[in-house]
């Protein structure tokens, strides 16, 4: 597969490494110098410094051979005009391509087709599902999503967790559920697909497999009893938290949203007639006394600033709020919020990278999540009937050893298999799989030839 990819900012730099990592031909266009340096010093890959909508460029890119187009720079009108040119001039099979103004999104679909675009996504569409989808399972840990039933939610395991100094094995004995503990994310940084005998410890990060009842069962033995969520404070008034509240208004919740921009508060006001606007800031203690957020249920932070939302959502939960998340999109970022008490970190970044890797997988995959900032993916794949895993045991099956098939969802039953579980056809399979060892389970996701 070759892919060229417009734009080395987060998301351009993101999914340029993780594909150079499964050794696939990819090159970049950055019209900014700085940044094509700091990918070309980085990356293993072909880094230009040019304007993506010069024909010259992109054939330097190799856009002549390239079954991919991925446009990712901060201009949505940059995007949509290099993959004009790349549908237009050179029929690349797939383009995609990253919105952020709205009107664009909102705009019907053949109009895209007719730029040639095959995918778009919206970082803030995309962070405001999180959001909703974190809320409905009451906020109290990051959660993984499939078409089924089955769910993945992270546990940060603290000094007062009753499964900290545990081996996997003894914490299945001591809950009687069907789960499986898919990942760890170590204190030390490492990414671990564990065994029976693999330890908790504290400071990990673990990640559980099962249905949303076993799930809502293990996060409250976890030390997180589950709310009722009706009060809830959103700090910024941005894309995301404007789709945040008006999807939360309306279903028997409180919304007030907080803004530091009087203009902004102005607009919000009129579109959001039944939410409670505020014009002030995040970083002020007596906005938050005077606005009683100590006995909100959550307390979203969705400012334009991360170390703003970080430290006040972490000042919510002390005061008192029940459940907080945050928007943050660095990497050292999310790995401290855990630490610091935020119950749920959205990274619209990464739920960009997600929806487009879940684009560009080959096989019978219909969901990707980038897990530990890259270190790991959870890939929902559906058994065909000329699939080789068909009527096949677990057992059986030479995966990566760094892999795990941690799910199976058969006529809307769930299963937690164990090494006899033998693959149907139509089943749909959850995997949790390391970054070094994609390509090789893509193949087991295709059709024998």
């Amino acid at each position: 597969m070759d892919v060229v990819i417009v734009g080395a900012g987060g998301v351009g730099f993101h999914i340029a490494k993780k594909l150079s990592e499964e050794k696939k031909d990819v090159a970049i266009i950055e019209k900014d110098l700085e940044k094509a340096q700091f990918a070309s010093e980085h990356l293993d890959c072909l880094v230009i410094n040019g304007e993506a909508t010069d024909i010259d460029v992109l054939k330097q890119a190799g856009i002549d051979q390239a079954s991919m187009f991925i446009a990712v720079t901060n201009s949505d009108e940059v995007n949509m005009i290099s993959c004009f040119i790349a549908a237009d001039r050179f029929n690349v099979e797939k383009k995609i391509v990253r919105l952020r103004k709205i009107q664009y999104i909102q705009k019907e679909l053949f109009t895209f087709k007719k730029l040639g675009i095959d995918f778009v996504i919206n970082p803030e569409v995309e962070a405001t599902k999180a959001i909703v989808n974190s809320l409905n399972i009451g906020a109290s840990a990051d959660v993984i999503l499939f078409g089924t039933d089955i769910q993945i939610r992270g546990i940060y395991i603290d000094a007062d967790s009753p499964f900290k100094n545990k081996s996997i094995m003894d914490i299945k004995n001591s809950i009687d559920d069907n789960f499986i503990v898919s990942g760890i994310s170590k204190s030390n940084g490492d990414f671990v697909i564990p065994d029976g005998y693999t330890t908790v410890e504290e400071g990990d990060y673990i990640y559980i497999t099962a249905k949303e009842k076993t799930l809502d069962n293990i996060i409250e033995k976890s030390g997180k009893s589950k709310i009722r969520i009706r009060d809830i404070a959103i700090f910024g008034g941005g894309d995301i938290a404007l789709m945040t509240a008006r999807a939360l208004i309306g279903k028997k919740r409180n919304v007030k949203v907080i803004e530091k921009d009087y203009e902004r508060c102005k607009y919000i006001s009129s579109v959001l007639k039944k939410a409670t606007v505020i014009n002030g800031n995040a970083d002020d203690a007596e906005l938050f006394e005077e606005e009683n957020i100590a006995d909100f249920d959550v307390v979203i932070t969705a400012t334009d600033n991360e170390e703003m939302n970080l430290l006040s959502g972490v000042y919510a939960k002390n005061i008192g709020a029940k459940r907080s998340i945050a928007i943050i999109d660095k990497s050292n970022y999310i790995m401290m919020a855990s630490k610091l008490n935020i119950d749920v970190v959205i990274s619209p970044k990464m739920t960009t990278v997600n929806s487009i890797l879940k684009f560009i997988r080959k096989g019978n995959i219909v969901s990707v999540y980038s897990i530990f900032s890259g270190e790991a993916e959870a890939i929902e794949f559906i058994v065909s009937n000329r699939s080789p895993l068909k009527n096949k045991k677990i057992k059986n099956i030479n995966l990566p050893k760094g892999s795990l098939i941690v799910a199976v969802n058969r006529d809307k039953e769930t299963y937690i298999p164990d090494g006899n579980f033998e693959l149907k056809q139509n089943d749909r399979v959850v995997l949790f799989i390391k970054k070094q060892h994609i390509e090789e389970i893509e193949k087991f996701t295709q059709d024998e030839i």
